[in-house]
């Protein structure tokens, strides 16, 4: 009787094993099925580490990879085979980040009750918010240098632009050698995986928490000689500008007077602001995860002084800054910003539908418009609004990006056009670059040139 018992008990224990077994087996089959499939080795998505199916199209339903006769081709144009390689992938998938490597699945037709079923065995098609004519445009304007060019319609959250580079022609890849500077970084996608020092940029952040915490910073004048010192340190200028009050402080990208502000701004509310404006988060784009950025959040006088400047240890993610300053356009509501329109079968049936009405308020409509004015102060009686695209009407912020060392300064430029007509928001820097305002903002002008001739077109 007691052996009966015993193997009683053995068989029980046995079957809980196997209860328990399968119980973990199906959660992580629902929670990471995506994952296993992904699986480079698996010879039903990857023929040689090359994705076999499924296409992906721009907003104008070009095709920027697809599979013909078994083979994966890109776009016909190299310009934007170059332009659009760090968010379409290569056939290798060497960047993580990359539409081909998330969506490997749903590219090729998977779900969790079919497994890969495909009615024709063709995958299915995604489209993208991207206009692979602007891409192509700010591909060509980086000219070869290391940086990012990122452009939003900031009422509807529409990527039209995501650039990165160094990159190249994934029809026609190079041979890579370790230490190569010419492509060093090259399978980062630096609008989402990289932070740089901001520079001037992050005086937008700065002003922002001054409007909201200072009460009288409208009427404050901030005199600037050169240089200043806070707790014994020296804070040098650009410029000698003299008087200013608070906008023109921001037009003149003035240092002195932004450590003054920044003093009175305090650790408290400049660790606050950064966090509203979502630059210590990582953002979700289309399911693909955006680096954070770093802010210092305490610290002596001089260190909170070069914290608002923009320089000490801060580190900004150039998405992140786009989307800051469209959340300024647009009253500082933002609109998230979403890659993906929609997945399809080969036959044109939704089978995703992608939720991409997102908000988020970061500021106050009284703040987001009045940074929007000052914004639009600096190019009309700083930058010259005639170096920008005529009607656009140009509300921007330059940042030059100060190095340790002989190292050039990261050049940076954001902002966003006030005409409705053009409701977009965009971000360019340039690794190393020099100037913010004679490197990126060139840039960042002539790529909205190519924005604005694609909508006057209606394409």
């Amino acid at each position: 009787m007691k052996k009966v018992r015993n193997r009683a008990w053995s068989v029980l224990v046995i079957i809980l094993a196997l209860m328990i077994g399968v119980s973990y087996f199906t959660f992580r089959f629902f929670t990471e099925g995506n994952d296993w499939v992904n699986f480079s080795a698996n010879k039903h998505i990857y023929s040689n580490g090359v994705l076999i199916g499924g296409a992906i199209y721009d907003s104008n339903g070009e095709p920027l990879v697809h599979t013909v006769d078994g083979k994966r081709k890109y776009s016909e144009n190299k310009n934007v085979r170059c332009a659009t390689m760090h968010i379409i992938g290569d056939k290798k998938s060497n960047i993580s980040t990359s539409l081909q490597k998330v969506y490997a699945d749903e590219l090729m037709g998977y779900n969790l009750i079919n497994g890969m079923y495909s009615v024709d065995g063709t995958g299915k098609k995604l489209y993208t918010t991207l206009n692979s004519d602007v891409c192509a445009a700010a591909y060509q304007q980086l000219k070869g240098k290391k940086g990012t060019v990122g452009v939003y319609n900031y009422k509807t959250g529409e990527i039209i632009c995501l650039v990165s580079t160094p990159t190249y022609d994934p029809e026609n890849p190079p041979k890579i050698q370790s230490g190569d500077n010419a492509y060093d970084g090259v399978y980062i996608n630096r609008l989402l995986s990289s932070k740089f020092t901001p520079g001037s940029v992050y005086k937008l952040i700065t002003s922002a928490a001054a409007i909201d915490t200072v009460d009288d910073i409208f009427e404050r004048t901030f005199t600037c000689k050169g240089e200043t010192v806070v707790n014994g340190q020296t804070i040098k200028c650009s410029g000698t500008h003299g008087k200013q009050n608070f906008q023109q402080a921001l037009k003149n990208s003035c240092n002195v007077a932004f450590a003054e502000i920044s003093v009175l701004v305090g650790w408290e509310n400049m660790t606050a602001y950064a966090q509203k404006a979502g630059i210590t988060q990582s953002h979700d784009v289309s399911g693909i995860k955006t680096i954070k950025g770093s802010i210092p959040t305490s610290g002596e006088k001089n260190e909170l002084a070069w914290t608002g400047i923009g320089q000490h240890t801060d580190e900004v993610n150039p998405f992140a800054m786009m989307r800051y300053v469209g959340a300024i356009a647009n009253g500082g509501v933002v609109q998230e910003p979403y890659l993906v329109k929609k997945i399809t079968t080969s036959g044109g049936m939704r089978t995703s539908f992608m939720l991409n009405k997102n908000t988020t308020r970061c500021l106050s409509e009284y703040t987001a418009n009045t940074l929007a004015k000052m914004m639009r102060f600096n190019v009309t009686n700083g930058y010259n609004d005639k170096n920008y695209p005529e009607g656009m009407e140009f509300c921007a912020k330059t940042g030059t990006a100060e190095l340790d060392g002989n190292q050039k300064s990261h050049a940076w430029f954001a902002g966003f056009c006030q005409n409705e007509k053009y409701p977009y928001a965009f971000v360019v820097c340039v690794q190393n670059g020099g100037s913010g305002k004679a490197v990126a903002g060139k840039i960042a002008s002539n790529v909205m040139a190519e924005v604005k001739n694609q909508v006057d077109n209606k394409r």
